[in-house]
Protein backbone atom coordinates (compact mmCIF):
# COMPACT_ATOMS: atom_id res chain seq x y z
CA UNK A 1 0.00 0.00 0.00
CA UNK A 2 1.15 3.33 -0.49
CA UNK A 3 0.25 6.91 0.92
CA UNK A 4 1.10 10.21 -0.09
CA UNK A 5 1.10 12.45 3.03
CA UNK A 6 1.82 15.89 2.20
CA UNK A 7 2.44 17.43 5.38
CA UNK A 8 5.80 16.61 7.33
CA UNK A 9 3.76 16.45 10.99
CA UNK A 10 1.16 13.78 9.43
CA UNK A 11 3.81 12.01 8.17
CA UNK A 12 5.94 11.47 11.27
CA UNK A 13 3.00 10.69 13.26
CA UNK A 14 1.94 8.08 10.76
CA UNK A 15 5.08 6.69 10.85
CA UNK A 16 5.31 6.45 14.85
CA UNK A 17 1.58 4.87 14.37
CA UNK A 18 2.19 2.02 11.91
CA UNK A 19 6.09 1.33 13.33
CA UNK A 20 7.15 2.45 9.40
CA UNK A 21 10.50 4.16 8.53
CA UNK A 22 9.99 7.39 5.86
CA UNK A 23 11.81 6.89 2.87
CA UNK A 24 13.49 9.85 1.20
CA UNK A 25 14.25 8.10 -2.26
CA UNK A 26 12.14 5.88 -4.42
CA UNK A 27 13.50 2.63 -4.24
CA UNK A 28 12.92 -1.01 -2.51
CA UNK A 29 12.07 -0.48 1.21
CA UNK A 30 14.43 -2.66 3.71
CA UNK A 31 12.01 -4.75 6.09
CA UNK A 32 12.95 -2.78 8.82
CA UNK A 33 11.48 0.55 6.93
CA UNK A 34 8.11 -1.27 6.28
CA UNK A 35 5.08 -0.58 9.44
CA UNK A 36 2.00 -2.30 10.56
CA UNK A 37 -1.41 -1.81 10.83
CA UNK A 38 -4.63 -3.86 11.77
CA UNK A 39 -6.87 -2.24 9.29
CA UNK A 40 -7.35 0.61 6.59
CA UNK A 41 -10.29 1.90 5.24
CA UNK A 42 -11.50 4.90 3.66
CA UNK A 43 -14.61 6.77 4.27
CA UNK A 44 -16.74 9.52 4.32
CA UNK A 45 -16.92 12.19 7.00
CA UNK A 46 -18.63 16.01 7.19
CA UNK A 47 -18.35 15.69 2.71
CA UNK A 48 -14.57 14.94 3.17
CA UNK A 49 -13.23 11.46 2.30
CA UNK A 50 -10.28 10.10 4.46
CA UNK A 51 -8.30 7.55 5.26
CA UNK A 52 -8.44 5.80 8.80
CA UNK A 53 -5.85 3.55 9.88
CA UNK A 54 -6.25 1.62 13.42
CA UNK A 55 -3.46 0.01 14.87
CA UNK A 56 -4.95 -1.61 17.90
CA UNK A 57 -2.92 -4.19 19.16
CA UNK A 58 0.83 -2.00 18.17
CA UNK A 59 0.51 -0.68 21.91
CA UNK A 60 1.00 2.95 20.33
CA UNK A 61 0.31 6.20 22.10
CA UNK A 62 -1.61 8.19 18.47
CA UNK A 63 -4.92 9.43 18.94
CA UNK A 64 -7.24 11.39 16.02
CA UNK A 65 -9.90 13.62 17.72
CA UNK A 66 -12.29 14.83 15.34
CA UNK A 67 -13.89 18.20 16.20
CA UNK A 68 -16.73 19.39 14.23
CA UNK A 69 -18.63 22.81 14.67
CA UNK A 70 -21.19 25.30 12.84
CA UNK A 71 -18.13 28.27 12.95
CA UNK A 72 -14.47 28.49 12.87
CA UNK A 73 -14.91 30.27 16.40
CA UNK A 74 -16.24 27.43 18.24
CA UNK A 75 -14.09 25.00 16.20
CA UNK A 76 -11.09 26.76 17.62
CA UNK A 77 -12.80 27.21 21.33
CA UNK A 78 -12.94 23.18 21.23
CA UNK A 79 -9.63 22.80 19.50
CA UNK A 80 -8.02 25.09 22.47
CA UNK A 81 -10.44 23.04 25.35
CA UNK A 82 -8.88 20.01 23.62
CA UNK A 83 -4.93 20.53 23.75
CA UNK A 84 -5.48 22.47 27.22
CA UNK A 85 -7.20 18.80 28.52
CA UNK A 86 -4.12 16.51 26.67
CA UNK A 87 -1.34 18.92 27.92
CA UNK A 88 -2.52 18.74 32.00
CA UNK A 89 -2.71 15.43 31.56
CA UNK A 90 0.70 15.24 29.90
CA UNK A 91 1.69 17.13 32.99
CA UNK A 92 0.37 15.21 35.37
CA UNK A 93 2.40 12.08 34.03
CA UNK A 94 5.13 13.93 34.17
CA UNK A 95 5.22 15.70 38.09
CA UNK A 96 2.64 14.47 40.01
CA UNK A 97 3.08 17.48 42.05
CA UNK A 98 -0.28 19.72 40.88
CA UNK A 99 -3.07 20.88 43.09
CA UNK A 100 -6.50 20.44 41.56
CA UNK A 101 -8.49 24.01 40.25
CA UNK A 102 -11.77 25.02 40.93
CA UNK A 103 -11.89 24.52 44.67
CA UNK A 104 -11.36 21.02 44.56
CA UNK A 105 -9.06 20.70 47.53
CA UNK A 106 -11.06 22.80 49.43
CA UNK A 107 -14.25 20.44 49.15
CA UNK A 108 -12.01 17.10 49.70
CA UNK A 109 -11.23 18.75 53.16
CA UNK A 110 -14.64 19.64 53.78
CA UNK A 111 -15.49 16.14 53.26
CA UNK A 112 -12.95 14.66 55.22
CA UNK A 113 -13.37 17.32 58.09
CA UNK A 114 -17.09 16.33 58.05
CA UNK A 115 -16.25 12.91 57.71
CA UNK A 116 -13.89 13.09 61.17
CA UNK A 117 -16.39 15.52 63.20
CA UNK A 118 -18.66 12.43 63.03
CA UNK A 119 -15.87 10.54 64.76
CA UNK A 120 -15.31 13.08 67.92
CA UNK A 121 -18.26 13.81 70.29
CA UNK A 122 -19.41 17.08 72.26
CA UNK A 123 -18.94 20.25 71.25
CA UNK A 124 -15.39 19.30 69.49
CA UNK A 125 -18.34 17.48 66.80
CA UNK A 126 -19.96 20.65 66.35
CA UNK A 127 -17.15 23.16 65.69
CA UNK A 128 -15.22 20.41 63.24
CA UNK A 129 -18.33 20.06 61.68
CA UNK A 130 -18.83 24.41 60.66
CA UNK A 131 -15.08 24.83 60.46
CA UNK A 132 -15.40 22.24 57.51
CA UNK A 133 -18.71 23.77 56.42
CA UNK A 134 -16.57 27.35 56.23
CA UNK A 135 -15.04 25.30 53.28
CA UNK A 136 -17.82 25.21 51.15
CA UNK A 137 -18.74 28.91 51.48
CA UNK A 138 -17.67 31.00 48.46
CA UNK A 139 -16.52 34.33 49.63
CA UNK A 140 -18.44 37.52 47.72
CA UNK A 141 -15.71 39.86 46.72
Amino acid sequence: MVLKINSKFELRRFCRTTGAVAILKLGQPNPDDLGYVDSVSVEEIGGVRVSIVKNEEGGNSVCTVLLRGSTDIILDDLERAVDDGVNTYKAMCRDNHIVPGAAATEIELARKLKEFSLKETGLDQYAIAKFAESFEVVPKP
